[in-house]
């Protein structure tokens, strides 16, 4: 049922308010946490669960309302001053430093330093290597974080927010970006926090994690505070119904299991340094193929390499029977291979730069006419994309860094189908996204299937694989431990051969 505000709580939001660029991103929000416990903040993107922990944490400020900690009504203009209350947040975007090591990311700012005021290397490294250590994190303070696995970087991002002892730890889609063994270790670590009596705030889309970690929840829709309640005191279908506003409807996905016989794409004996070995399968056109396995296992690098932004070592890939050479983007793009990656804000969208620029990005040399761009094709290719792919935006003009994460994905998916390539390789593709959007990617992905494209789909969630996929590749060390189909692509099944064991029951 739902719970009034608690006046125990030791951080307190009311009436906060916020708009950008005349959208109302808040709207009279309030909110509650308390001391020892794990507060779940749920609700579509866009909803304005991200702008009210960043209003918390003095990244942006509010426009109205009051902030409270203990009792005390406090100010928080900058990131600074929410460091000095006790407040810190990981954030699905990554805030490291590329061309610094872990330890030099975890301690800066905090740097050892020596009796001559510079940084004391030896020292840091040394206290670096401790920390993780305490954490149970099997990452080596030395390395440049421009060299970690996305998964890696999130984890380093982790370990900088706690290393600051807050007394409110704040996880935004903190877990989009990690495995299955990763997401166990957070969890781990946030009942260590609880224990310790530390409030943690915890946004995330997947319901399974919900059901592990919370203790109370709050809702949001349309920037605007729903309820709060006691987690175990609503049926999932009951928060979903609050979360969209509306009544839940299960519209079944069909599996797309494609042609027989005939294969959009090829791939024989790929390998690649250590991470990819002797790599083997086929995609049928008009299919679906999953690729599964523990973070780390070389699914992403796979993507990429047949994209081209990491090519291969050795192997041949054929394309509709023909063999091809893939040594870069643009020779992938030409041979009809398209790559929507895991990381969205950083290889998916130029931030900065307008949705519309976003969406004609590799399209562009097919709306010119002798060499010059012809406008009113460009408009028109962006219209239809928003339209088809039901992108919320007020105007295209708008940077792409304006909209909620499930929309900013659905522009990488516009920018990806205007480049007119049949193979689409998806990495994560619904990674921090809400339910709502969730759904409607998946019945897209579905319907291009219909329309002759052919996809390779790794995701970090298991229960996409079980849903879209008829044939499921798992990846273990670096190869195909196993192709399971049919019958055999069970979660079960899936978790034994990411892990080595035995064949498919």
């Amino acid at each position: 049922m739902p719970e009034e505000q608690g006046a125990e709580a030791y951080l307190g939001i009311t009436g906060i308010s916020k708009h950008f660029a005349g959208v109302q991103a808040l709207k009279e929000a309030q909110f509650s946490c308390r001391k020892g416990e794990t507060h779940v903040l749920i609700g579509e993107n866009g909803a304005g669960k991200s702008t009210l922990v960043k209003i918390i944490c003095g990244v942006v400020p509010r426009d109205e309302g009051e902030i409270r900690l203990a009792g005390q009504q406090i100010e928080i203009r900058d990131a600074l001053d929410a460091q000095k209350q006790g407040i810190a947040a990981v954030f699905q975007e990554l805030s490291l430093i590329q061309d610094l090591s872990v330890a030099e990311n975890i301690f800066l700012g905090n740097e050892p330093v020596n009796r001559f005021g510079r940084i004391h290397y030896r020292r840091l490294y040394s206290k670096a290597a401790d920390f993780l250590r305490s954490l149970e994190l099997d990452l080596h303070p030395r390395f440049l974080v421009r060299d970690l696995t996305l998964c890696e970087k999130q984890l380093v991002e982790i370990a900088k927010a706690v290393y600051k002892k807050p007394d409110i730890l704040i996880l935004d889609e903190a877990t989009s970006a990690l495995g299955e063994r990763e997401v166990e270790w957070l969890f781990r670590l946030i009942k260590k926090l609880k224990e310790q009596d530390k409030a943690v705030i915890f946004i995330s889309h997947r319901m399974d994690e919900l059901h592990q970690v919370a203790d109370r929840a709050t809702i949001f829709r349309d920037a605007r505070y729903i309820m709060t309640f006691r987690w175990g005191d609503l049926k999932d279908d009951e928060i979903v119904e609050h979360i969209s506003g509306k009544k839940s409807t299960q519209q079944e996905i069909l599996k797309p299991i494609g042609v027989e016989g005939d294969y959009a794409l090829e791939v024989e004996g790929a390998s690649k340094g250590r991470v990819l070995r002797n790599i083997s399968f086929r995609l049928r056109r008009g299919e679906i193929l999953g690729v599964a396995g523990l973070s780390g296992h070389g699914q992403t690098e796979l993507l990429h390499s047949l994209f081209g932004d990491s090519p291969l070592d050795a192997g041949i890939i054929k394309v509709n029977g023909r063999p091809i050479t893939v040594y870069n983007e643009r020779q992938a793009l030409k041979n009809g291979i398209v790559l929507l990656p895991e990381d969205r804000k950083t290889d998916g969208l130029i931030l900065s730069h307008s949705v519309a620029m976003n969406i004609t990005l590799m399209a562009l040399e097919k709306m010119q006419r002798l060499g010059v761009l012809v406008r009113k094709l460009e408009r028109k290719n962006i219209e239809n994309a928003v339209r088809n792919l039901q992108i919320k935006v007020s105007d295209t003009a708008l940077a792409a860094n304006s909209l909620s994460g499930g929309n900013q994905q659905k522009v990488v998916f516009a920018k990806a189908l205007l480049a007119d390539a049949k193979i689409i390789l998806m990495s994560d593709p619904t990674r921090g996204i809400d339910i709502g959007t969730k759904n409607e990617i998946y019945h897209l992905m579905s319907g291009l299937t219909r329309d002759g494209y052919s996809i390779l789909f790794y995701t970090t969630e298991l229960t996409e694989l079980l849903t879209l996929c008829n044939r499921v590749l798992v990846m273990y060390e670096g190869q195909i431990a196993s192709e399971l189909s049919g019958s055999e692509v069970t979660e079960k099944n899936i978790i034994a051969q990411s892990i080595g064991i035995g064949g498919a029951a």
